[in-house]
């Protein structure tokens, strides 16, 4: 009676093998069907090999060769695979027990194939007396997983390098626009500025404040909001940002500083579009001159009571060449408090604009009398847009 064995070839196939009892040629036949797959049987009484027709250009041989016996691959085979081809022997010759090997075999013409063994013993009345088994070229899956294998190292050093990039950049943003910063006393100002990041994914954005205390006693104010998130976004918060602040030494008013930074939106890498707010305090005269660049208006809470300042709409940055600036001129009072912010502290994905701004208008009138610092706080406590993006906040407290 005929023995069956299974022996697992991968890929959800499977060679079965009847022992040597059964010498008919239905095994080669079946083997030589499936892809890349042959079958031979090393008879040790005669001492003599037999390979289905498959098997010998798996080795580069001519089918009048003759076969190799498994004991003498050796020769043919990578010098690192020799202890597995050993092992192999071992488990079939001593233990009497069916194995497996994965070898390469060098082949005459200088060819390497990527070679699965898989074979039984075949024992007559308790001798061994062959071995049977398959041999399958898994070079062409061997050559996939190499390439899976460095694809997934390349996109993992590529994502390794996004992280380090990201956590670079935002360690600059964090550095230029801190989320709390300690800001010096303006003249006659008390300051408080604020900056939330955007949501996790996104985590660097383009918002950005800065104030700054001129040679001549006046403060420059300003809130921009690059388009966009991510690293290119930071980047041309950073450029536009610098420029601006170089810029401001100058003394020039706010249109003309817009005007000047205009150009630099068109001629910075990537030309970036960007909305400001760019606000001048003479505490002489307790003015403040200011122009916006399609940004959301600031807003003015004297008395306990909120309104926005209007202004005439200008182009936002990086949309048109040679445009200009519209400023307005807006006296302060003593108490007053300004609150300058990008779309991010009112936006709303199902809410009109205007609605988002009454929202703004009525937080501010519900401000305790505490510090700006102390307000700041509150506000972004209590107001946060739905869509995702960073915040800028600057509150101003006339003194």
């Amino acid at each position: 009676m005929a023995h069956v064995r299974v022996l697992a070839l991968g890929h959800g196939m499977s060679a079965v093998m009847w022992d040597a009892v059964d010498r008919s040629p239905v095994l080669g036949r079946v083997l030589e069907r499936l892809e890349r797959v042959a079958s031979f049987e090393d008879d040790l009484v005669t001492g003599r090999s037999r390979w289905s027709g498959q098997a010998y250009p798996i080795f580069g041989l001519g089918r009048s060769e003759e076969p190799v016996p498994l004991r003498r691959l050796t020769t043919w085979l990578h010098p690192g695979d020799a202890d597995a081809l050993r092992e192999l022997l071992a488990a079939l010759t001593e233990q009497h027990e069916g194995a497996q090997a994965l070898v390469r075999v060098i082949r005459a013409d200088g060819g390497v194939r990527h070679v699965r063994i898989a074979a039984e013993p075949v024992l007559t009345n308790g001798t061994l007396s062959s071995l049977a088994g398959v041999y399958q070229d898994v070079s062409a899956q061997h050559r996939t997983e190499v390439a899976l294998s460095a694809s997934f190292d390349r996109l993992n050093a590529v994502q390794a390098q996004a992280v380090l990039r990201n956590r670079v950049v935002l360690q600059l943003q964090q550095t230029i626009v801190p989320e709390a910063p300690v800001l010096e006393t303006a003249s006659g100002l008390e300051i408080a500025a604020r900056y939330r990041p955007a949501a996790e994914e996104y985590r660097v954005g383009g918002d950005w404040y800065d104030v700054q205390s001129l040679p001549d006693g006046r403060v420059l104010v300003t809130v921009g909001d690059i388009a966009g998130h991510g690293i290119a976004a930071a980047t041309c918060m950073v450029a536009l940002r610098g420029a601006l602040h170089g810029f401001g030494f100058t003394g020039r008013p706010p249109g003309k500083l817009m005007e000047w930074l205009n150009e630099v939106a068109l001629h910075t890498a990537g030309q970036p579009t960007a909305t400001v707010l760019c606000a001048l305090y003479d505490p002489a005269v307790r003015t403040l001159r200011w122009t916006s660049a399609g940004h959301p208006p600031p807003l003015l809470v004297r008395g306990g009571r909120a309104r926005l300042l209007e202004t005439n709409p200008n182009v936002l940055l990086g949309a048109l060449r040679g445009a200009s600036y519209e400023e307005t001129v807006t006296r302060l009072l003593p108490g007053d408090t300004l609150l300058l912010y990008t779309d991010g502290l009112v936006e709303r994905r199902r809410v009109g604009l205007d609605e988002s701004l009454a929202g703004l208008r009525r937080a501010a009138e519900r401000l305790g009398p505490g510090t700006p610092d102390e307000q700041a706080d509150q506000l972004m406590a209590v107001l946060s847009g739905d869509t995702d993006d960073d915040t800028s906040l600057v509150v101003v407290r006339v003194a």
